[in-house]
């Protein structure tokens, strides 16, 4: 245990380490905090009205309140409950962890099947482990270890997060594929707009501005688009 009691250049230097170990912890806890509030629990997957505060594919924390006005129409997006929620007219909205806490206006909730399957997936991301597939004849790739899966997805043209312009490529794993570049801006880059659409039980990866991620499609996987939350690619 330090004494800091002594005077002299002793003294000094433990005031010193005092005040450092202070500045250190002052530090951590806001870090913490910051990592506690900076959770992102909901997509707004669209928005008609004049919404203040809001925009069409903003990532909203839990606590955030949002006012609508007469006539406003949002649909909102939960990430953990894989719920859709359609909240329309008059009131507020609170944003919770894995539904809203609506006032006044109406609100219409839809469970989606995504919820087994990226579960299933986001618990095995991180980890060291993965699967191997033997290509198929004629593929040119005889044999692949591919990383598990950060999402699975329920329709062939994935949505992906978009935090800063740049070059977005997608390649695929599984199969030997000419490798897909686009440059894309805004918060999401739709892929159903390109007019192209990835294969059912393919296996890809995302890189953009050096964040990359793996995903698969299901075999079971919508042709095209559908909601925003069975389609979602965020790293």
């Amino acid at each position: 245990m330090l004494d800091c009691r002594g005077g002299g250049k002793g003294g000094i230097m433990n005031h010193a380490l005092r005040a450092m170990l202070l500045v250190a912890v002052t530090v951590l806890a806001a870090g913490a905090v910051q990592a506690q509030g900076s959770r992102q629990a909901a997509v707004v997957e669209d928005l008609a009205g004049k919404v203040a505060g809001v925009e069409v594919f903003d990532f909203l924390e839990p606590g955030k309140t949002i006012t609508l006005p007469a006539g406003a129409r949002l649909v909102l997006g939960y990430m953990q409950s894989c719920t859709r929620e359609t909240i329309t007219g008059a009131g507020s909205v609170t944003i919770g962890e894995s539904g809203s806490r609506v006032t006044g206006a109406r609100l219409q909730q839809e469970q989606l099947k995504c919820a087994a399957a990226n579960q299933l997936a986001q618990g095995q991301a991180g980890k060291s482990a993965a699967m191997v597939f033997r290509g198929q004849p004629g593929s040119g790739r005889k044999k692949a270890e591919i990383p598990q899966p950060s999402a699975v997805l329920m329709y062939t043209a994935p949505a992906f997060a978009v935090a800063q312009p740049g070059q977005l490529t997608i390649e695929r794993l599984d199969v030997a594929e000419t490798v897909q570049v686009f440059q894309v801006s805004g918060k999401l880059f739709d892929y159903g707009k390109t007019g192209k659409k990835l294969d059912a039980g393919g296996y890809y990866r995302v890189e953009l501005n050096g964040r990359t991620t793996v995903f698969h499609i299901s075999l079971d996987a919508g042709e095209g688009s559908g909601p925003l939350l069975l389609r979602l690619v965020r790293f």
